[in-house]
């Protein structure tokens, strides 16, 4: 047993979280069977209480009774890794990306996209992938370089995503022929027989000849970063947070992506509530690449040249919501903060799935 003495502004749940006990009211109740009359309390603690603290054996005893009461309030999973079944990643999906200055929306596009899954193929999950009701400021582009845009994608997809059984994205493939897709492309321009129309569909036909090409443009976004990364392969440590772990993210538009040391943390249930898990990121960067650096195709970060310099001005930072029953994908919040100019630039990335049919 250990006498400690509570800090400003701690609760109850923050100290089991340091002392690592899955249950709060199991703190009170163990205070207050060795504690006089006078130092028992019911409710939460104040800063400079007297509190008895169990000793390391006794919080691995006191745990131990927690989980056989199924009273904890952490969902740790078993070997320290959630089991996703990422064949539960089927389904509609909304998508909200916000962009600020300081706290000016400058911009808010939205969009809706569909994953469906094709088949176990080699041990790899094939998903066909498309997106569609493109929004910007709320409003569906009329515009005719707006038109020209969807046009042109509704004649690629759907694309087909290969996924492991870890969830990482293996690559990215065409499903229709490349002269069948570039056949329909030349027929849009019948529709807008403009200069600026016939380079922009020449520019995309270069696109869909190059499955390179292909490939990289599909697979650097937001979306295929939050829902194939590095975090759902990463395992939590002796509590509630991960290891360090790295990936890279392309929160700006039209420039590389940026890496990041990430640090995943699981939300104990009082926080969210029976029915999700919640599990926190939170990422610093570690790219030292300057940000006009990142506008070239060719710019690539290499650790062993670039990890001595200072790295650009920014920060990640996610939530993660799951439902509790089959840790399928509920919702992802995430946020992003440049600070490298005189205004902050934000960006918010808003992921909510909208169908639950989970039946394969």
């Amino acid at each position: 047993m250990i006498i400690y003495y509570t800090k400003s502004g701690q609760s109850l749940t923050d100290l089991c979280s340091e002392i690592q006990l899955e249950n709060p009211e199991y703190l009170r109740d163990y205070h207050n069977r060795n504690c006089s009359l006078s130092e028992r309390f019911e409710g939460d603690i104040v800063q400079g209480m007297k509190i008895y603290i169990p000793s390391s054996s006794e919080i691995l005893e006191l745990n131990k009774k927690i989980r056989d009461n199924n009273q904890s309030f952490y969902d740790f999973p078993a070997k320290g890794k959630f089991p996703f079944d990422f064949k539960l990643w089927k389904g509609n999906y909304q998508i909200t990306q916000t962009t600020y200055s300081d706290d000016t929306i400058l911009a808010k596009y939205e969009k809706k996209v569909r994953l469906d899954l094709e088949g176990i193929k080699n041990g790899y999950y094939h998903f066909l992938f498309s997106a569609f009701d493109f929004r910007k400021n709320e409003d569906i582009s009329d515009s005719k370089v707006g038109t020209l845009a969807k046009m042109c994608i509704e004649v690629i997809y759907p694309v087909r995503y290969i996924i492991d059984t870890e969830g990482k994205l293996i690559d990215i493939a065409l499903t229709k022929k490349t002269e069948d897709i570039v056949s329909e492309l030349d027929s849009i321009k019948k529709f807008f027989p403009d200069q600026y129309s016939f380079e922009y569909i020449k520019k995309m036909k270069g696109i869909i000849e190059s499955p390179e090409i292909i490939s990289q443009k599909f697979k650097n976004t937001l979306f295929n970063s939050f829902m194939f990364g590095a975090f759902y392969r990463t395992q939590l440590g002796n509590w509630t947070n991960s290891n360090l772990y790295y990936d890279f993210y392309p929160w700006i538009f039209d420039v590389q992506p940026i890496r990041f040391e990430f640090q995943n943390i699981l939300s104990s249930k009082d926080i969210v509530d029976d029915e999700r898990v919640k599990i926190q990121q939170k990422g610093t960067s570690i790219d030292s690449r300057n940000l006009e650096g990142l506008h070239f195709v060719d710019s690539k970060f290499d650790e062993k040249t670039d990890i001595e310099k200072k790295p650009i001005d920014c920060e990640h930072f996610a939530e993660y919501l799951f439902n509790r029953e089959n840790l399928s994908l509920y919702k992802i919040e995430a946020r992003f903060q440049y600070f490298g100019n005189e205004n902050t630039r934000r960006e918010d990335f808003l992921l909510e799935r909208i169908t639950d049919n989970y039946y394969i």
